[in-house]
């Protein structure tokens, strides 16, 4: 997988650049499924089909999966996953915590990916079996095992079904002394875990597929990675559920009074 760890280091690095162009200009919003809370700039798609030119023109004929364009077959279980940009609302409001992230799937696994936010220059990396990194400098996650100490992520998602769920959790995370926060970008967010800066982050509904490079990159730090009922992901999947990544066994059982 060298071949395709390189490429991709420097391909969201390409992006990334291409990305700040957007920066100065006004952004072209609109939203998905006429829904405002679902935000697509003029960038994501440009990104995006930046991001698959490249990969059809170093892996011809593989299959490209991007959050932009849903409707591919990937039964096969191996193909590439790309979010032009996780984090479209920070990007659109000029909050400089956003990423372009790029894995590629093999037989269902995420085997090598990265995630590079541009703004602050910092690079997300990792192969399967062979280490998580940030900017080529190994990542682990925290070895803080009590609540109080913690730092947790919480972000209920859009779903009405989980708000009264999302008001408990940050209830429950603030009666226990926990220091919260709500950051918007889920990959970069899970990162955050992976490489120590935070102990946990909780989506109330999340792809995971669109945050493949992210989930691997979380595993290879040593990770957790729960769903409903606190039971452990293997697969990836283009369905919204409930997602806990956290930085060990102790930390995940003392969140267990929010599973779902």
């Amino acid at each position: 997988m060298q071949n395709r760890y390189d490429f991709i280091l420097g391909l969201v690095k390409e992006a990334g650049w291409k990305l700040q162009e957007y920066v100065s200009k006004d952004l072209e919003v609109s939203f998905k499924n006429n829904n405002p809370l679902d935000l697509v700039t003029k960038a994501d798609i440009e990104i995006s089909e930046f991001l698959s030119t490249r990969i059809r023109e170093g892996f011809a004929g593989e299959t490209i999966y991007s959050e932009e364009v849903s409707e591919v077959d990937i039964s096969s279980g191996s193909y590439w996953s790309l979010d032009p940009i996780d984090g479209t609302t920070n990007f659109s409001r000029h909050i400089p915590h956003y990423a372009v992230v790029v894995a590629y799937i093999d037989k269902g696994v995420s085997v090598v990916g990265a995630l590079y936010n541009p703004k602050t220059d910092e690079l997300y990396s990792f192969e399967k079996g062979k280490g998580a990194y940030l900017n080529g400098k190994p990542i682990k996650v925290s070895n803080i095992s009590k609540l109080e100490e913690s730092y947790v992520l919480l972000r209920a998602g859009r779903n009405k079904d989980l708000w009264d769920w999302g008001a408990e959790s940050y209830k429950f995370l603030l009666q226990s002394g926990v220091k919260c926060a709500n950051l918007g970008s889920s990959g970069l967010d899970t990162c955050y875990v992976a490489s120590g800066r935070v102990e946990a982050n909780i989506y109330g509904t999340l792809t995971t597929i669109d945050i493949a490079a992210a989930i691997g990159l979380l595993k290879e730090a040593g990770g957790i990675l729960v769903g409903k009922n606190g039971q452990i992901v293997e697969n990836l999947s283009k369905d919204k559920q409930q997602i806990i990544a956290v930085n060990n066994e102790e930390i995940l059982k003392l969140l267990s009074p929010i599973f779902r």
